[in-house]
């Protein structure tokens, strides 16, 4: 009988394969995959998808491996109703400087998290983006690739930073704040809403598509 920790990774799409890639490389565990739009008994890069609903049927523990935030929140906010382990991941913990993320967050190959950081419950923190120190970034919130906040930034729940997208230091955003791609973020962003360009200004709601 095997004593690998089973995980289950429900979503099994582009960020799923990318967390079960690392996740495979990292840590001596056997992975499922769970996912509402693929038939059971079907694999996903070799790892079979054995689930397709968030129930209590599922013996494993259980990362939400969806990038949207508003669907991670949901399903992951179901997993926890019934009782369901939720796991987290840190891809490379020599590069992670503060306490242990919230359940549910996933730290991806070359994030950097510096000292006295605080990570959320069902963080998403991409490839490549950097939280500096004293900074804290609310639950369900996602960092995309090459994304930087710096030093005493705030981040409320259910942000999304863009790739590449900058915050400057001891900058506060607002929950559900969208931050475009390459935005740069120098002042605080009381007002939800998507925020473009550099300096970053709100995008009018009658314009967007």
């Amino acid at each position: 009988m095997s004593d690998k920790e089973t995980i289950c990774l429900f979503g099994a799409g582009g960020h799923g394969k990318v967390v079960a890639s690392q996740l495979s490389r990292k840590k001596d565990c056997q992975l499922l995959f769970g996912d509402a739009g693929l038939p059971i008994g079907s694999s996903v890069i070799g790892i079979p998808v054995v689930y397709s609903t968030i129930d209590t049927s599922i013996a494993a523990s259980v990362l939400i491996t969806i990038g949207a935030n508003d669907i991670r929140e949901r399903l992951q906010t179901e997993a926890q109703t019934i009782g369901l382990n939720l796991s987290y991941f840190i891809a490379e913990p020599e590069r992670y400087f503060s306490d242990t993320p919230g359940a549910g967050s996933m730290i991806l190959a070359g994030a950097l998290i510096n000292r006295d950081s605080r990570i959320g419950k069902g963080v998403i923190v991409n490839s490549g983006a950097i939280v500096e120190h004293d900074c804290e970034v609310g639950d369900f919130s996602h960092l995309a690739p090459g994304s930087v906040i710096a030093g005493g930034v705030r981040l409320g729940r259910a942000v999304l930073l863009g790739a590449n997208a900058t915050i400057l230091p001891s900058v506060v955003v607002a929950d559900k704040t969208v931050i475009g791609a390459g935005a740069v973020v120098t002042e605080d962003i009381l007002v939800p809403g998507v925020y473009i360009g550099a300096p970053a200004r709100r995008v009018p709601s009658n314009c967007r598509p």
